[in-house]
């Protein structure tokens, strides 16, 4: 029989509501017995290669009676024409789905209710085929039965009744053992031969691309390289699509899944990979994305190795989940997730719930994934309930969805394998928001000892450090938990547990609730004399604080937008409870003037946002003497930081040079004759401050690593020479702006009235390091 005579006939002159079936092929099904040819029908569906429209109606079936043997299956082969006839006319609204027809592919619709019964009873997760209908499409290479052949099998083999225990006349699953039988030996004939044999490469850990699909069962655990990187992590596959041209395969489009979250829910997020053809045999490992089981074929790996690997993911999830359980401040030391990768060394928090606010959702998490496969019960009789639902599968991925991690202690291993590497932070040091790499982070370290080397007044350290630490005892800031609690509280619990909140915060002598609650530092001073570092360093790090230290780029200079963005920082800082720093504050403080409209509302806009700030901030400025009047009400305590005494320098270049041998005491060493030249008169003459002698003291490093000049233990000396040349240069450069300003910084600072750096010198009575009024 030629092909022509085998398809069916379509013509002008054909009755288009009519469709002629042809001929069952021998080849397809030789395999059958006469009495079953009857049960397996044939058609062929031509499909517009343009339109995507079908010349096949599939048809709705009709009811059988029960007791009556249904048909098992009807296969379809699928063909692209570029022209449909008079039946394309006929049946213009009937467009064909490439995801269900795989175009130029066949398929077969299993009509056998016991059949489609039994794939709900055996198959726990298979999401790209319906299981759920009267009628279930499978297309070819039929990987379902192919996938759970051996459960089929088992299932067929309870189902072989004895002679005189046979289920009544109305079951429907009474012809199960018969039609999965039929079915089967079906698949066997049109895949068995290819499938047997590409098994057999699989065990040599090889794969060719025509059998790619076998590689990958729905709901397997792989490795997948998602942005080709190098670095595989764990994913679920979930689909396997064709991806057809001319007729042809030639591209894989592979779906998968793992286990992400939003700013509530952790559960399954989804992606996606295609795997281009290749020729002939290649290494399954070479693939972007392979079984878990196949990483065995790495010769670099044993037993213990591939244990070790599987623990590393189930800890690296079980971190990442716990990260989520609760904000807070980490340590990170390594790289981001965007491209380009960069290396981060800061301090970071941790808030989902922030991180939304602010930067919008990052995951579209799975609503579902156990994929509706439980058996639908079409029959109630005794054999059924004891051989058939009695073990029917669970699904597969039970519990995998909108796990809320404050109310969820602990996942299992199983998911903690399949948990995302990417955790959004936010990162202190640049003030912006990452994803970042989960193996970075770390349990935050903080220096308390970091506040004895403040240079500045024994009394005024003291008082800083007694009222920042009051402060913060009485701030204590929220949990995540207690955030989330508080959202899902009644009004009545709600009510009482703001109160209790309330009840805790710090006393304000201000008579208008919620306002004048925080406590406001101004350090100001000449350059380079130690305001940030006060809050920078000693005071964050005293308190077990983060510092979310502002310019005036992170806030910005619009007046319309200032106190909006204001007021978000602000509200970060409370909620983090960090130490707020706004450096330079010179720019939103200076004093109003009648004409200047945008600078009065860019100071009012500053003013009303400090008004409710409930936090610590310091605010530092090297131009005091501009500021509006209204901000020194506003300010509890003012710090003057006066210039450096000799003493104070020393104390300063003995600070680095004992960082430095605790830090590099087997790579470095500082000779005593360096030492010695820093207290030197010509070093003295200089009058550095604080920050001069950090930069010299890291240009000497600089040079003596460059020189590389070692003592007998192989450790760079870092000479007098070193500091010499910085201090060379730096007089030179002072030399040069006092002669072109007639005068030096501190009398120009004086001159145009922003400071009064001799303040609290010898002669005065606050002589030392800070003159401090306290409100």
């Amino acid at each position: 029989m030629t092909e022509t005579e085998t398809e069916t006939r379509l013509s002008h002159e054909t009755d288009p509501s009519v469709v002629v079936l042809p001929e069952k092929p021998a080849n397809v099904f030789e395999h059958l017995e006469k009495s079953d040819a009857n049960l397996v029908k044939y058609r062929i569906e031509y499909v517009s290669d343009g339109s995507d429209k079908t010349a096949s109606a599939e048809g709705g079936g009709q009811q059988l009676d029960p007791r009556e043997e249904p048909p098992v299956l009807e296969f379809i082969e699928v063909r692209v024409t570029d022209e449909l006839s008079t039946f394309e006319m006929a049946h213009r609204d009937k467009e064909i789905s490439f995801q269900e027809k795989r175009k130029g592919h066949c398929y077969m619709r299993i009509l056998s209710p016991a059949v489609n019964e039994a794939l709900r009873c055996v198959v726990d997760y298979f999401p790209s085929i319906d299981l759920s209908g009267r009628v279930i499409k499978v297309p070819e290479p039929f990987s379902i039965f192919v996938f759970f052949e051996k459960e089929l099998t088992e299932y067929r083999n309870k189902l072989k009744w004895e002679p005189g225990n046979e289920p009544p006349e109305e079951c429907p699953n009474r012809w199960a053992y018969k039609h999965i039988g039929i079915v089967q030996d079906f698949v066997r004939a049109r895949m068995q031969s290819a499938v047997d044999k590409e098994r057999e490469l699989h065990k040599k850990g090889k794969v060719t691309f025509d059998m790619l699909w076998l590689l990958f069962k729905p709901g397997s655990e792989v490795f997948l390289d998602h942005v080709v990187t190098g670095e595989y992590n764990p994913w679920i596959i979930s689909n396997v699509n064709f991806e057809i041209t001319n007729g042809a395969t030639n591209r894989y489009r592979l779906a998968f899944w793992h286990m992400d979250a939003n700013n509530i829910y952790v559960g399954p997020a989804e992606t996606a990979k295609s795997i281009d053809r290749f020729a002939g045999e290649k290494d399954i490992t070479s693939l972007d994305v392979y079984p878990c089981e196949y990483l065995r074929f790495d010769p670099t790996l044993d037993d213990a190795d591939l244990k070790g690997i599987r623990q590393h993911f189930i800890d690296r999830g079980r971190k990442w989940f716990r990260l989520r359980r609760q904000r807070s401040c980490y340590d990170f030391n390594g790289y981001g997730i965007s491209f380009p990768r960069r290396p981060y060394n800061s301090l970071v928090m941790v808030d989902p719930i922030q991180y939304v606010m602010q930067q919008g959702g990052r995951a579209k998490l799975l609503l579902a994934v156990t994929h509706p496969s439980s058996p639908l019960k079409i029959c109630s009789c005794d054999h059924c309930t004891e051989h058939i639902y009695k073990y029917a599968v669970k699904p597969k991925f039970a519990g995998y969805t909108e796990i809320n991690p404050l109310l969820v202690e602990e996942m299992t291993d199983d998911q903690y394998f399949l948990c995302d590497w990417r955790v959004e932070a936010f990162l202190f040091k640049t003030r912006t928001w990452n994803l970042l790499h989960i193996s970075g982070f770390s349990e935050p370290t903080y220096n308390r000892k970091l506040l004895e080397n403040l240079v500045i007044k024994d009394s005024t350290k003291e008082l800083i450090k007694n009222l920042t630490q009051m402060y913060v005892q009485k701030d204590p800031k929220k949990s995540a938990q207690e955030q989330f609690g508080v959202v899902q509280l009644n009004m009545v619990h709600k009510a009482k547990a703001e109160v209790k909140q309330e009840s805790s915060a710090a006393w304000s002598a201000d008579f208008i609730q919620g306002k004048g609650e925080g406590l406001t530092f101004l350090l100001h001073g000449k350059p380079g004399v130690g305001k940030t570092y006060t809050a920078a360093e000693c005071i964050a790090q005293y308190t077990r604080r983060p510092l979310l230290s502002l310019t005036c780029s992170d806030i910005g200079v619009d007046p319309e937008t200032i106190e909006t963005s204001l007021k978000g920082w602000f509200n970060l800082a409370e909620v983090w409870g960090a130490i707020l720093l706004v450096d330079e504050a010179d720019i939103y403080m200076e004093q109003r003037q009648v004409q200047d409209i945008e600078r009065n509302h860019l100071v009012a806009g500053f003013l009303r946002a400090l008004e409710y700030f409930r936090g610590i901030l310091f605010l530092t400025t090297n131009r005091v003497g501009t500021f509006d009047e209204a901000f020194i009400s506003r300010i509890h305590i003012q710090i003057h930081y006066g210039e450096f005494t000799d003493e104070d320098r020393e104390r300063v270049w003995q600070t680095f040079f004992d960082k430095l041998e605790e830090e590099q005491e087997d790579s470095m060493r500082i000779q005593l004759g360096a030492k010695d030249y820093t207290q030197s008169e010509e070093m003295r003459a200089l009058k550095w401050n604080g920050r001069e002698i950090r930069n010299a003291f890291q240009v000497a490093v600089a040079l003596a690593e460059a020189q590389g000049h070692k003592d007998s233990k192989g450790r760079i000396l870092i000479k007098t020479d070193h500091i010499k040349a910085s201090a060379h240069m730096s007089r030179d450069f002072k030399d040069y702006l006092e002669k072109l300003y007639k005068q030096d910084d501190s009398k120009r600072a004086a001159m145009l009235m922003h400071r009064y750096d001799a303040y609290g010198t010898a002669g005065s009575d606050a002589k030392g390091k800070a003159k401090m009024d306290a409100f």
